[in-house]
């Protein structure tokens, strides 16, 4: 690892945020490395480094619910006026194939990506010492499905929503179907 390349993965850094703003955190780590053009320590020095110079913000959204598969609230990133600023005056020093590679890269795992923030779980210890369990699936901003179940045990809990990070269209369509089955008419 030469130190002479950290500019061009700072650089790649900022494109990839710029091409997805909001990006989650892992998903810029993903896009990153899926780009061959720098590993694991590379992108975590040059994240660590663009944060510190104020380019790219990293955290937590005021209001947002959605948590990773393990419970954590969700880090997203997003350019600063600063980081616009650099990677306009800059993104030309990025290999022409490097930025297609990212932009498909991008467009090919964005179906992925919108379906894991539509999709979120939350787990609530309750007054009376149980685990609510509190899955969403959301349509754009409005939440098109919303299921509260309680769970005596925090493993029950996990696990079920493991279950609803895996199969939450399984999971609502099995419901709805069930809701919706035609039952024979009792005698009036």
């Amino acid at each position: 690892m030469q130190e002479t390349k950290i500019p061009i993965h700072k650089l790649i850094l900022l494109y990839i945020v710029e091409q997805a703003p909001g990006l989650r955190r892992s998903y810029l780590q993903d896009t990153a490395l899926a780009s061959l053009s720098m590993d694991y320590f590379d992108v975590m020095r040059a994240l660590d480094d663009l944060i510190d110079t104020g380019l790219i913000h990293v955290g937590a959204r005021k209001g947002e619910e959605a948590l990773d598969a393990h419970n954590r609230i969700i880090e997203r990133c997003d350019l600063t006026d600063k980081g616009l600023v650099a990677i306009s005056a800059l993104k030309h020093q990025i290999p022409a194939a490097t930025r297609r590679f990212i932009t498909q890269y991008l467009e090919a795992h964005s179906y992925r990506r919108k379906m894991a923030d539509a999709v979120t779980v939350k787990i609530e210890l309750t007054s009376d010492g149980q685990y609510e369990l509190i899955c969403r699936q959301k349509e754009g901003n409005d939440t098109s499905f919303l299921l509260k179940l309680r769970f005596p045990t925090e493993e029950m809990a996990e696990k079920a929503s493991r279950t609803w990070r895996e199969h939450p269209d399984d999971i609502v369509n099995t419901l709805i179907h069930s809701l919706l089955i035609d039952t024979p008419e009792e005698p009036k």
